[in-house]
């Protein structure tokens, strides 16, 4: 490269860095680019996003809060759906969809989510705005919108996107210095709040650095009073939507809840319950705070704590409080022994901002500081890939599992829990798939496929094979599904691996004789041979 090239290609670099509108065009285009190229639009939802899903369909269908869900459908959440903000903001969109397939409607539940994940780079942008200048805030963007794990997160229909949204948009919105905006940020923040419950934590920080940043006169605590009665106003009615529909208003009465668990808790096993509540909390916290820094942050997160921590001002001191709010959630899972990544993803956005705090040292200290911006991006870009390319979910395995989960419905009856895509049954389901649109509470279970619940993830778990297939014939078991990847039990692996040495299981299906991957075997259960 010439000298003169080089330089015209440094001018290029920086320009972009410096045109924010066309930077976050270009980070925005790329990065959706990403999500489209890796997004399963062949393959339905699963886990948290089937409740999601139900809930909003129920309520396009409905026009109003479902009274109940079908458990055979979707989490049961104890028909109370605390998180219910994220499906009725889908439901709209359910509600302009005119398709008799239920992939149609996943679809575009999880474009939205992949489209909300993008658009979020505008307001982290200007989040950091309120920190740094036009060209340092670009890196926090593009940090944030090529984090790998909110890449993936983005191509699962959960909450996460929107949620990640609204939080951010309130922390941009609360550091204005201005009052009606500040009011308008208690107004985001209460709907924080009916996307993930435990947002409520928000309004804690919000209100300490309230009185901490403006005097007490009687302007502004008139403007906190007016904030406080917004934000309640937002959140009242659907409690008592929630109450008429559910009888319980989906906040306070799920925090409670928590309480409550482990009050009971204490009272059975005694004072031990409570070491083993912080034990697991500490332990499994310090673990993911570790895994969510890799790979974009682990080197930046330690100078940017510092950063904020040495030279603390009214912005920074809000991020400190924000993160020290939420800490209390995810503390409160890993308590519980929920071993997870995502309960640490709203501080995602912080270490964002914080990092660019060493990007900006870094930058300081370089004599080519055009070239550092440009490299700094296609780095983010890079390491995100690789990471990635690593760890994201095998979508072609869970298109295969789908696929065969259709066999299984229709060649068996009941079916054992061993089998590890049982997720996907209820969208082979005959029912499912003729009378869609169809209410989640109308879906027939004798139509269904029925899941016995023993072997793997059960609580009838047996060594000997004898009383396995005891027990099985008493429940009605009539299929034995087996997969290569999940048999934990030393007996079943001997069966999928030399299936001829017992006759009392006849093989009606190998998936490995289609041509598939992901091996599944489904055996036929004849009890009168087993007897003999």
């Amino acid at each position: 490269m010439t000298e003169n090239n080089q330089i015209n290609h440094e001018k290029k670099i920086i320009d972009l860095v410096k045109n924010p509108i066309l930077a976050l065009a270009v980070i925005g285009g790329l990065s959706l680019a990403i999500r489209l190229y890796l997004a399963p639009f062949d393959l339905v939802l699963s886990n948290d996003a089937t409740a999601y899903f139900w809930y909003a369909n129920d309520v396009s269908m409905l026009g109003n809060l479902p009274s109940e869900m079908s458990s055979n459908l979707a989490r049961d959440f104890n028909t109370r759906f605390p998180n219910n903000g994220w499906p009725i903001f889908l439901s709209g969109f359910f509600s302009l969809i005119e398709s008799t397939s239920f992939l149609d409607y996943m679809n575009a539940q999880r474009a939205i989510s992949i489209l909300i994940s993008v658009i979020t780079i505008i307001p982290i942008y200007l989040l950091s705005r309120r920190f740094f200048n036009k060209s340092y805030s670009i890196f926090a963007a593009a940090l944030f919108v090529f984090e790998p794990r909110l890449i993936e997160n983005s191509l699962l229909g959960i909450t996460e996107p929107f949620y990640l949204l609204l939080g951010i948009v309130t922390l941009f919105l609360f550091l204005s210095k201005n009052n009606k905006i500040i009011i308008i940020s208690f107004a985001t923040a209460a709907i924080f709040c009916l996307v993930r419950y435990e947002g409520l934590l928000i309004i804690i920080p919000m209100t300490i650095m309230y009185f901490v940043r403006f005097h007490k006169t009687k302007k502004q605590i008139l403007t906190y009073f007016i904030a406080i009665v917004i934000f309640t106003m937002i959140l009242l009615p659907m409690g008592f939507l929630r109450i008429e529909s559910t009888g319980s208003d989906g906040l306070t009465s799920h925090v409670l809840a928590g309480g409550e668990y482990y009050s009971g808790m204490i009272e059975d096993e005694g004072n031990n319950v409570i070491l083993e509540f912080l034990s697991k909390g500490i332990s499994f916290l310090g673990k993911y705070f570790l895994l969510v820094s890799i790979p974009l942050f682990l080197i930046c997160l330690p100078y940017g704590i510092f950063n904020l921590i040495k030279k603390r001002d009214e912005k920074k001191w809000t991020l400190i409080l924000f993160g020290l709010a939420f800490l209390i959630p995810a503390f409160y899972a890993y308590s519980r022994g929920f071993q997870d990544v995502k309960y640490l993803y709203i501080f995602l956005p912080v270490f964002c901002i914080i990092s660019v705090y060493f990007i900006q040292s870094i930058e300081q200290k370089i004599k080519k500081p055009k070239v550092f911006f440009g490299g700094i991006i296609i780095s983010i870009i890079l390491v995100s890939s690789i990471f990635l390319n690593f760890t994201i979910t095998d979508f072609e395995t869970e298109k295969e599992k789908y696929e065969i989960s259709l066999v299984v419905n229709e060649i068996a009856t009941n079916v054992n829990r061993d089998y590890t895509s049982l997720q996907y049954l209820k969208w082979s389901d005959s029912d499912v798939i003729n009378n869609f649109p169809i209410l989640s509470t109308n879906v027939k279970q004798k139509d269904r496929v029925k899941i016995i619940n023993i072997g793997n993830n059960s609580n009838n778990e047996f060594s000997i094979m004898e009383d396995y297939f005891v027990f099985a014939q008493k429940q009605g078991l009539t299929h034995l599904v087996l997969d290569n990847d999940n048999i934990n039990n030393n007996f079943l692996k001997e069966i999928f691996q030399n299936e001829k040495q017992y006759p009392f299981l006849k093989k009606v299906y190998d998936s490995s004789e289609f041509g598939y991957n992901y091996h599944v075997k489904i055996f036929e259960i004849n009890y009168n041979l087993f007897l003999k």
